[in-house]
């Protein structure tokens, strides 16, 4: 496995070698604060960069998420109900978004089952607040010691066990993303 996923989505302040599979995640996002659309509107999943430091959004513009790739885990009460992907191009899903997924599951069999959503991203933020572009890229040059610390980051990040004291590595090598609350949900 490799941390270059593909050039366009080097962050200019990431070295080669620090480059990784997963950009961009946003955790615990609530079902109940995603503009699915309305009319001619498309709806989004906004979300806001957090600092690390603070865990508070910062005052940057948000983001629109719904077409990004990666995979994705539902809960209910904050318990996991239920894991996929978005943007393998297999046979099922080719040409779907995470908000299509999301679409899914709400009107599915899924459907009123899950109030929450966490997901991990391969695309990046660029500078004017669009995803970056993705293309298949061979993975090389990552270390073990990257591959185990990111995934090991994404489960403890999708599940909280009970009895982790210590929390993934994840914020030295993704931005973290909240979930924007849309003015438009309240009319």
């Amino acid at each position: 496995m490799s941390e270059q996923i593909m050039s366009e989505q080097v962050m200019p302040e990431q070295k080669r070698s620090e480059q990784v599979m997963f950009r961009t995640y946003g955790l615990f996002w609530r079902e109940d604060r995603i503009f699915w659309g309305r009319g001619r509107a498309k709806g989004h999943l906004a979300g806001q960069e957090v600092n690390n430091v603070t865990g508070k959004p910062t005052s940057k513009d948000p983001v629109d998420f719904r077409d990004q790739i990666g995979i994705y885990a539902l809960y209910y009460d904050f318990e996991l109900v239920y894991i996929g992907q978005v943007g393998a191009s297999t046979k099922d899903d080719r040409g779907r978004t995470l908000l299509d997924r999301l679409k899914d599951h709400r009107d599915g069999r899924h459907s009123e089952r899950w109030d929450r959503f966490s997901w991990f991203g391969v695309q990046g933020v660029t500078k004017s607040g669009e995803l970056t572009k993705f293309r298949e890229a061979p993975l090389s040059g990552v270390t073990r010691s990257q591959v185990l610390n990111m995934f090991e980051a994404v489960m403890i990040a999708l599940s909280e066990p009970r009895l982790n004291l210590q929390r993934g590595r994840m914020s030295k090598y993704a931005t973290q993303y909240s979930q924007w609350l849309d003015p438009k949900l309240d009319e």
